[in-house]
């Protein structure tokens, strides 16, 4: 669940992987050295893909509708999305027919995450990545859409949005993140 980069990765998804590294027990984040939490905000969630296109790009994070159990941390080297796992919303896509045996197993899997203490998270670095396309709004809810070039000359969409409601503040942080 990683993009592709160079020794330290621009964008960085998972889950177990990240316990004790990036997020604890608790999910609160831990900061690398010298690094300083700017804003911890709940109800945001996150898609990344890449590249841009619209058709069969790579989800590196999926983002769900809906209500989000997330906490989004905007620091001065990156901005980090922790959100619980939910079984539910991983699987009601693959609840058909044809894929029932393939969403037990995911389902027994994301449990097992679960019960282990892990939880999803999606890891950007802002400093690596070119600005080529922004846009954002605050009305009904809070969104930023952009479309960056990493240094690796990767490409990447991301999209934040904020689940229950405007947030102009941590919208306009995140934007300031990427101004370059």
């Amino acid at each position: 669940m990683e993009s592709q980069g160079s020794a330290r990765l621009i964008v960085k998804a998972g889950d177990l992987d990240g316990l004790a590294r990036i997020y604890s027990e608790a999910g609160a984040l831990i900061t690398e050295p010298g690094e300083e939490i700017l804003r911890a905000a709940t109800g945001w969630d996150a898609t990344v893909r890449s590249p841009w296109r619209r058709f069969l790009p790579k989800i590196l994070f999926a983002g769900f509708g809906g209500q989000a159990s997330s906490k989004l941390f905007v620091t001065n080297k990156r901005i980090v999305l922790v959100r619980e796992i939910d079984p539910w919303r991983e699987l009601k896509g693959e609840l058909t027919p044809l894929g029932l045996p393939t969403a037990a197993a995911k389902e027994a899997r994301l449990k097992k995450l679960k019960s282990l203490g892990a939880r999803q998270f999606c890891e950007i670095r802002p400093e690596d990545l070119r600005v080529v396309k922004r846009r954002s709004f605050d009305r009904p809810v809070s969104w930023v859409s952009l479309r960056l070039v990493g240094t690796d000359s990767q490409q990447y969409a991301i999209r934040f949005w904020k689940t229950d409601g405007p947030d102009q503040d941590t919208r306009t942080l995140i934007e300031s993140r990427f101004a370059r």
